[in-house]
């Protein structure tokens, strides 16, 4: 992946970019239904921290009328099946090797606390990161324009200087109508 010529960071999503991960459960929660509660105001507000993961559950339970204890069996299953993407991480590590300390990798993502704390004890190679923004940790999320002025203050960045990557087109979106070059 050529850099535009003044960018000299990246910034990687972790969900669905460097990791992999199924909706598919053991539960009767079915794989669109678990795609919505990720898209739901509660996970939202989980995301930042502003929930715990049993008023996320039971929350989510209410909504969708089902039992938390289905819902957080559903989670769990969801989290063990988190799965970091080897070759890429590589390849990161190995791009970073070939800029010769002139390229700096951090990551940025959408992601409750317990959720991160569970992708850090995968076997994956975290220390091709700089620092790791999460929602949790920083109170807001992708797309609010907030969340990425907040990373760009942070690493002392120019917008145009960093290479932001993500799987969701409104990310790349929000980061795009900022001067970052999105993919």
């Amino acid at each position: 992946m050529p850099l535009p010529p003044r960018c000299r960071i990246l910034i990687f999503d972790l969900g669905d970019v460097l990791f992999s991960w199924s909706p598919v459960t053991t539960t009767s929660i079915s794989p669109k239904v678990f795609k919505q509660f990720l898209s739901s105001t509660v996970w939202q507000e989980y995301e930042c921290g502003r929930l715990s993961e049993d008023e996320c559950y039971r929350l989510l339970g209410e909504k969708f009328s089902l039992d938390p204890g289905e819902v957080r069996q559903a989670i769990l299953d969801a989290r063990t099946s988190l799965q970091p993407d080897d070759a890429f991480i590589r390849f990161i590590r190995e791009l970073r090797g070939e800029a010769d300390g002139a390229l700096r990798i951090f990551a940025m993502s959408n992601i409750s606390a317990p959720d991160y704390a569970v992708a850090r004890g995968k076997p994956a190679d975290w220390s091709i990161f700089e620092r790791v923004f999460t929602s949790a940790d920083a109170g807001m999320r992708k797309p609010d324009l907030c969340f990425y002025k907040f990373v760009l203050d942070e690493i002392k960045a120019k917008p145009s200087s960093v290479v932001f990557v993500d799987d969701r087109s409104e990310n790349v979106l929000a980061a795009r109508s900022l001067g970052i070059n999105g993919i």
